[in-house]
């Protein structure tokens, strides 16, 4: 018998054994666990004309073929074993380094994570025509009032797999804005800034990154001994951002960490009802909540999205400031408005809503004797037309 003729008659028994294998996956009895796994394995289902047709029929049977396939326990006992032995560092991850990986099961394809870590971020895109419209907006009230803008750069900003700013805002807002004005902003330097200073599963600042925003910020100001973080708690259960709720990714865990303050009496005014509470630092440092995994921490603890608050430090011999924003300014409200007598923060996206008018700035600055402005927010905010309606009026 030739060399070729043996080759042939291996490679066709090689073939026998994997669809003899696989038939005795159909007719032995299906396994109901996985003790390697500690999960319950997929079970064939019934052939039905519906679950044929929306695809679901063939979906389990594939799932369901890979977890019954006969020796296929003993191939994830090994497989785990060996992925277990192998240096710190991981084989498993070598493929992932310098690359997005899409999330398994997404309902977003924009959402992926880099380097396959616990980081679930959003697909980098360049300067969209809808800010160099917002800064019109922007160089009108610049000729009505002292204004501030900082600028959060997020992974919007940011191809982490080139290792390099695509969407450059800064530089859009500092070639194009006019008149007097005073910009401030945290530059994204790469996947390391967006580590230290943003949630694993949201798409916010966490508050190492917040906090850096309110020094920035103060700084611009020109206030002196900005305060201080008294200490850091971190809760007892797991957070899951808008990112894990928006694709159904539970499998990454992260806590949920702040830094303590201690702020200075004052009243607060929600949706022009006086006398109300913005935010629960001591429901969450005395754990005084009600735990799911559904409850967003960010808002919870920092406060909410409304329409208008009002800020009152009750310091007549301090200006008025306006802050108009998005939800990135919540985890800093108070800490800026303890420097001013009132401290007005307008949520573009629910003002009109709330207010039952249009929001105009030249009538709103007057109304209220604001003597600041401080426009602030990620470089979403910037691009968004509706955060930054009424601006011009």
């Amino acid at each position: 018998m030739s060399k070729n003729n043996r080759q042939n008659i291996l490679f066709l028994a090689a073939l026998v054994l994997i669809f003899l294998t696989g038939t005795v996956s159909f007719v032995r009895t299906p396994k109901k666990t996985s003790v390697s796994e500690n999960r319950t394995l997929e079970q064939f289902e019934h052939f039905t004309v519906g679950g044929f047709m929306d695809g679901s029929f063939q979906d389990n049977f594939e799932n369901a073929l890979s977890d019954q396939f006969m020796l296929s326990e003993k191939i994830r006992t090994v497989y785990g074993r060996a992925i277990s032995s192998l240096p710190a560092f991981g084989i498993d991850r070598i493929a992932c380094t310098n690359r997005y990986l899409a999330l398994p099961n997404s309902v977003d394809s924009k959402r992926v994570t880099f380097n396959c870590e616990d980081y679930i971020v959003v697909l980098p895109n360049t300067v969209q025509q809808r800010v160099y419209d917002n800064i019109k907006k922007y160089n009108k009230i610049n000729t009505e009032n002292d204004v501030y803008y900082y600028l959060i750069e997020t992974y919007r900003t940011y191809d982490f797999e080139k290792d390099e700013n695509i969407g450059d805002y800064v530089s859009v807002l500092q070639e194009n804005l006019k008149g007097k004005y005073h910009l401030g902003f945290m530059e994204n330097t790469g996947y390391d800034y967006h580590k230290k200073y943003f949630y694993k599963t949201d798409h916010h600042w966490n508050y190492e990154g917040s906090y850096k925003g309110f020094l920035d910020i103060v700084k611009m100001f020109g206030i002196e001994n900005p305060s201080e973080p008294t200490g850091t708690f971190t809760s007892e259960e797991y957070f899951y951002g808008s990112h894990a709720r928006t694709t159904k990714n539970y499998s990454y865990l992260e806590k949920f960490t702040i830094y303590t303050f201690d702020i200075p009496e004052h009243d607060v005014t929600i949706n022009g009802i006086g006398g109300k509470k913005y935010n629960h630092y001591a429901e969450f440092r005395d754990h005084d909540y009600v735990y799911n995994r559904d409850l967003y921490f960010y808002a919870y603890v920092y406060g909410n999205d409304y329409g208008e608050i009002v800020f009152n430090f009750h310091q007549p011999d301090k200006p008025n400031l306006l802050i108009v924003s998005n939800s990135y300014s919540n985890a800093i409200n108070e800490l800026v408005a303890q420097y001013f007598n009132k401290t007005y923060v307008v949520d573009m996206r629910h003002y009109e809503k709330y207010a039952k008018t249009e929001f105009k700035y030249s009538e709103y600055i007057k109304k209220n004797k604001i003597g600041k402005t401080l426009i602030l927010g990620n470089d979403g905010f910037v691009a968004d037309t509706e955060l930054n309606q009424g601006l011009e009026l």
